[in-house]
Formats: structure tokens, sequence, C-alpha cells
């Protein structure tokens, strides 16, 4: 029986097809390389150009899709990112990599309901890779889940579990959540593996008070005397060891060693004071007593509740008191005010110059515009409860701006005994800002401007600020927590009076002191110091600040 099969002409043209294909495909993955070779150059407009070649030669090859969405991002067209990973997703639905850029895409967008649900389904999901699990943690804990965070961690390192990138991940996740114990834990095995790991060693000595019995200042010496670590290293192992010496009582030797580590850390940063003085004092000239004498009408909205002062005052521990309030939702140290504010200063016909002049067009901004917009750039994550907090202490530079475009926000501001302070600001090397920290009297420089600043704004806007003096709060905790809920215009309710129980993130410098019911054990503490804060003192009281 014979059968028919294709002719050779047939055979010709599928091996044409197949070869056609295969010249594609390499053409597609050779224009694919260098979109990524761009990327990581930085050179995104060249980036931009051939991924619209690649997009356009060839539509149906989803990863050329993914590239110019990352493409897109970068360039801050989130709304053009979300349209090209959607293209990748239809050709490529099951791609977790897609997905996770989805993610990121959404957040950039402000759809953060829609990349948590994103997200929490692909944590449902088996996932095999390391790099995809840590990746898919780090969003988690962005979009507060921290607990399903925890868990991507610790499936990751179940898969590779020497990693020290994860291990400090963890660990930091596991502060912020207060598990301080399995912290400790976690980042001994992350120093036994790099002891060089220099930012290890300042996250483990900050996670419980070190005693003379238990504690790593021989080891952190040690780490010392390698010189090749890089200046940031230095800095990091100099404040760590001295928060260790000042927990077992070796005052002297702990300042010595904050010393070493502020000079190292200033020494490797530009800065002028001058520039955040004649800052803080423009400030107090263009919002004058004149300008809130005007009829101006701000925003209508009364959620928002701003705890702001300077860092390291007790800030920390008011939010927890007010966020531990049914009504109020706790949104962390948000940069959205002064985002929204320059947003609007961007599409002004007069765009500012330089710092001074930008702070004189801000009394031309469209107030009630300003306010409804820093709400609105706060939701959904805000919009599920009747109030929240804001806690970044830099809007004590906006206060004016905040009570002219939301008239009826509460602001809280907290201060402490102004050496304390200085102590405390001084022995706390920052990951971001606060460049003023570093050398004392750069410090006593700024803390007295920032004083007349605050002292300013409570005499241009009378009954507007709540104050809240740190060594009141813990001396007598009751009446202050209940004058601060009255404020607030929210009914006391008794588990604001047990905050260390609430088990929110906190993922300030205070992550592990807010695990503590009051205390007030750092009342006082610069008197350990007080030949070393001598010239500060001075300063202060030459300034008319009370130091007693």
């Amino acid at each position: 029986m014979l059968t028919n099969r294709p002719s050779l002409d047939n055979d010709s043209s599928h091996e044409n097809k197949r070869m056609t294909a295969n010249k594609n495909t390499d053409q597609a993955k050779h224009l694919l390389a260098q979109c990524w070779s761009l990327v990581k150059g930085q050179h995104l407009s060249q980036a931009q150009t051939v991924c619209a070649q690649l997009t356009s030669d060839f539509a149906d090859f989803a990863a050329g899709w993914h590239v110019a969405s990352v493409v897109a991002l970068q360039q801050n067209q989130p709304a053009l990112a979300l349209q090209h990973i959607d293209q990748a997703l239809h050709k490529e639905a099951a791609n977790t990599v897609f997905t996770l850029h989805k993610i990121r895409v959404l957040l950039a967008l402000g759809k953060r309901e829609q990349a948590k649900t994103l997200a929490q389904e692909l944590s449902h999901k088996s996932h095999n890779n390391p790099t995809i699990l840590a990746e898919l943690a780090l969003l988690l804990n962005t979009l507060g889940l921290q607990k399903t965070s925890l868990k991507c961690y610790e499936q990751a390192l179940l898969i590779q579990a020497d990693n020290p990138e994860l291990l400090f991940n963890l660990a930091s996740l596991q502060r912020y959540m207060g598990l301080l114990v399995e912290a400790e834990t976690t980042l001994d095995r992350l120093i036994e593996l790099l002891p060089d790991d220099s930012e290890a060693w300042l996250l483990r000595s900050g996670l419980r008070r070190q005693l003379s019995t238990n504690n790593h200042i021989e080891g952190l010496t040690k780490a010392l005397k390698h010189q090749q670590a890089s200046p940031i290293s230095r800095a990091q192992l100099y404040y760590a060891l001295a928060k260790e010496l000042e927990d077992v009582q070796r005052y002297e030797e702990s300042f010595s060693a904050l010393q070493q580590g502020a000079a190292v850390r200033r020494g490797n940063m530009q800065y002028s004071v001058d520039n955040d003085l004649a800052t803080l004092q423009k400030i107090t000239q263009v919002y004058d007593q004149e300008l809130f004498q005007q009829n101006i009408q701000g925003c209508d909205n009364q959620q928002a509740i701003f705890i702001l002062g300077l860092p390291r005052t007790g800030s920390t521990l008011v939010e927890r008191i007010i966020g531990n309030h049914s009504q109020v939702h706790s949104a962390g140290e948000l940069n959205n005010f002064a985002l929204e504010m320059m947003a609007q200063l961007r599409n002004s016909q007069t765009p500012p110059t330089d710092k001074l002049a930008l702070i004189e067009l801000t009394k031309k901004l469209d107030f009630a515009k300003l306010g409804e917009d820093y709400i609105l750039s706060t939701q959904p994550d805000t919009s599920e409860h009747p109030r929240f907090i804001d806690k970044l202490p830099l809007n004590s530079l906006y206060v004016g701006l905040i009570h002219l475009a939301l008239p009826k926000a509460k602001i809280i501001y907290v201060q402490r005994h102004p050496l304390d302070t200085c102590y405390a600001i001084f022995k706390q090397i920052f990951t971001h800002g606060y460049p003023f920290s570093y050398d004392l009297n750069e410090l006593a420089q700024y803390q007295i401007a920032h004083h007349k600043l605050m002292q300013h704004w409570q005499r241009v806007l009378p009954g507007v600020i709540h104050v809240v003096e740190y060594e009141r709060l813990v001396s007598d905790f009751a009446t202050e927590s209940q004058k601060l809920l009255a404020y607030c215009d929210l009914p006391w309710q008794q588990q604001c009076a047990q905050f260390e129980h609430n088990s929110a993130a906190a993922t300030t410098a205070s992550a592990a002191q807010v695990r503590q019911a009051v205390y007030s054990s750092s009342v006082g503490k610069w008197r350990h110091f007080s030949q070393q804060l001598a010239a500060v003192r001075q300063q202060f009281i030459q300034a008319g600040i009370e130091c007693d």
C-alpha cells in the first residue's frame, strides 16, 4: 500500500521556515542583549530606541516587552511601563520575573492594592529560585506584608543557607518585627560567614543592651585593626563599638570611639552647614505672621497627624502610642508632602533657580490642591482608617505649609533636653540624611537654628502645634499620653498605654527600643559625657537654650 509523502519542495519550504525562525530568534536575542547592556550602563535613551525596534520587529518576543517596560519605568514613565509588561505577560502569563516587575510598576503608579494582591498571589506559588524569593520578600515587605515576607526569606535560606544578603535582609526584617532574639541569631550566623560585614556588626550591637559578660567589644576591636576596611565600614564598626562600650558603662572609651567614627564619616561627605542654616532662616522670613493672617483656604481633610521635630527625640514612642488606637493607621516616615510640593513647583510658570528661591515660591502654591494631592498620594493605605500618622522628622521644615494646605491636620512637635538630643543624634549613624550630625559644632549650630524655627512656628501659629516633652511623657505617662490623644480628638483607648504590644513593624532607628514598655533610662544620659559636650552646652546657653 502506498502512502502519501511530502514532496521535496515541501521539505525545502519547512527547512527554510526553520532557518528563518532561528535567524529571527537570534536577531531578537541580540537586540535584547544590547538593550540590557544599555540599561546596565544607564544609557536609557539609546536603550529606548533599541527597545522600540525590538518590540516592533519581534512583537511576539515576550522578553522584549519586559526590557521595554524596565526602561520605561527607569525613565519615570510608569503608565507606559505597565502597558509593556502587560504585553509580556499576555505572551508568558506564568513568568515570575515579569510578574515581579509588574508589582514594581504598580507601586510606581500608586496602585498599591493591586500590587499587594499580585504579590500575595505570587507568594502562594512554589518557588525554587532563591533570587526570586528574595525579590518577592523585599516587595512584600514594602507592601506591609511582613509575615509573608519573613516566610519567603526563610524559604530562600532553605535553598541557599549561606547567602549573606539573604541573612542580612532576614535579620533586618526580624528586627523591624520585634523578633530581636531571632535577629541576633541570624546576625551571629552571618558574621561567622562574613567577619568583615560591618553593617551586620552595627545592626547586631543595637538589638539589645550589651552586658559586661555578654558583648562583642573584643571582636569589634579586632575588626577595627583591619586597615583595608572602607571608610563607611570603619565608621560603622566605630559606632557599634561606641554603643557597646556605653552599654557596659565605659563612657570615656565609648565617646572616643564615637568621635573617631564620626570623623571618618564626616571626612567622606561633602556638606556645608551654612546652607542648611540659610534655608531655615529663609523659611522663617517667608512664612511670617502676615502670611497666616490672610484668608487662605486649604484642603478640608482632617485625616493626617504629623509627628515631627529632630530625630532621636522620642517621636517613635509618640507614634506607637497614637498608632495603637483603633482609628489610626501608622503610615511611617513619608516623603509625600515634600514630593507633592515639588511636583507643583515643577509645573509652575517660574521654576526655582536655587533652594532659597524655591522657598520663596512655595508661598504662591495652590495650598488646597497641595493638601488634596498629599492626601491622595497616601491612599489607599491610609483610607482604611479615619486617621493616619506621618512621622517624618523633616516635616518640621514644612509646618507653615502643612497648616496652609491642611488646616485641620494635627501637628505634634516632640522635643527633648537639648544635650540629650545632641548626644542621641551624634551617636547615631544615619543611612540617609542628617549630614550635620557627624560634627559636634555643626550639630550644635543646626540644633540652635532648628530650635529657633520651631519657636517661630509656635509664635505665628498659636494653639496649632501640640508640644510633647519627652521627659514629661516618660515620667507622667498616663497624663501626657491622654493629653496627646485628646489633642488628636481621639477617645482614650487602653491599648494606647500598651504600645509595646503593637505588632506593627517599626522601621526607624528605635525599632528595638519600641518593643519595651516606657523607660526613663535615656533621660539625662548626656551627663555621662558632660566634659565632652561642654563646648556644645556653652553654644546652647549663648543661644538662650536652657540646658539644666
